[in-house]
């Protein structure tokens, strides 16, 4: 067997999600962050570190889209087996993904990407047709998607950066993915109503939901290269956790007007980064006061900016719950399929 370190310099190796690339090993943070290569050969392995010993991170494997594995990564360094004994006829697309988001209480929870250890051969990756970023919270991490329903645990086994629906709909698409989601967190305040956590105030910096001296050791507050990786759409999904930041206050009339103008900034934001990319909102559910995103769509065009979208996914019921009161993994299903259809159609054609 051979060992291949992982760097950003490996053009058989495609690195996934935001990550401090002047140093290694790499730390995958962000949910569906991870690793993609073509393999061919029969065994694969990859050397993987959990500096903490909670919260566990989960890892998934797949093979050309397929599950293959998933798997908790135990504290300390050790080799983890992706494919064994496989076909060497065939060339594999290998992804391996973080399932579990950052954890801003935990900051020096994180998984390091040492190097993978083979019996066959890396070859050139294919290339995607489009990059897709999403910024969101809960929804967009997968929580609660793997779950059976009526589940009240918040644990880290039941998110998924597969069993989401922005996994479907850029496997539809044929798109590469970045995530920038945090639960419970918003636009201008989280759930809680406390302004401190916000996907906004974070948004140029790699991994800036993660403060403290093991966070920042790793390159978390860095200011993100927005030139490193361009996306041709960038959705957004938030503002539910604003919404419910209100109820539990009871502050909606004195709240309003704050939350259009944030969202209006965080657009401002997004196309200031992204000057190319097109970009959609993803409205809340029709119980989150959806007209809110809506508002901020209409009133950022009114202020010359082009390019943008609203989308409403279908609302999810009883049958559709996860845990925790969220969407399962088929609902997921459902919703990814919709939003790719839609995409093909109105914004990516």
């Amino acid at each position: 067997m051979q060992n291949v370190p992982v760097t950003p310099a490996d053009p058989c190796l495609r690195l996934l999600g935001r990550m401090d690339l002047s140093r290694t090993p790499v730390a995958l943070d962000w949910t569906g962050s991870g690793l993609e290569c073509a393999f061919r050969g029969s065994d694969l392995w990859a050397e993987l570190e959990a500096p903490a010993f909670s919260p566990i991170m989960w890892m998934i494997v797949l093979a050309d889209g397929a599950p293959v594995t998933r798997f908790p990564v135990e504290p300390g360094i050790r080799f983890y087996p992706l494919l064994l004994g496989m076909s060497p006829d065939h060339v594999r697309t290998v992804t391996l993904l973080k399932e579990t988001q950052c954890m801003p209480d935990s900051p020096e929870a994180t998984v390091f990407l040492h190097s993978l250890r083979l019996e066959g051969a890396l070859e050139a990756l294919p290339e995607y047709r489009y990059k897709i970023e999403f910024i969101g919270d809960s929804l967009t991490s997968g929580e609660g998607s793997l779950a059976p329903r009526g589940n009240d645990e918040w644990i880290t086994p039941w998110f998924s950066a597969r069993g989401n629906y922005s996994w479907v709909a850029c496997r539809e698409l044929n798109a590469e993915r970045r995530i920038l989601s945090q639960s419970g967190w918003g636009v201008c305040w989280d759930w809680e109503h406390n302004p401190e956590h916000t996907l906004t105030a974070h948004y140029e910096e790699i991994a800036g939901v993660l403060r403290g001296a093991a966070a920042e050791k790793r390159g978390c507050t860095k200011p993100y290269d927005f030139s490193s990786w361009k996306p041709d759409l960038v959705c957004i999904r938030l503002l539910t956790n604003d919404n419910n930041g209100m109820v539990m206050q009871k502050s909606f009339e004195a709240d309003r007007e704050t939350v259009i103008r944030g969202a209006v900034n965080l657009l401002h934001l997004v196309r200031k980064n992204n000057p190319q990319a097109k970009i959609c909102w993803i409205l809340p559910a029709s119980d989150c006061r959806p007209e809110l995103a809506q508002v901020a769509v209409r009133r950022a065009r009114e202020e010359g900016m082009s390019g943008l979208y609203s989308f409403a996914l279908p609302d999810y019921h009883e049958e559709d719950m996860g845990a925790r009161f969220h969407p399962n993994a088929a609902w997921n299903r459902k919703a990814g399929l919709l939003l790719a259809d839609w995409l093909k159609k109105e914004v990516l054609c």
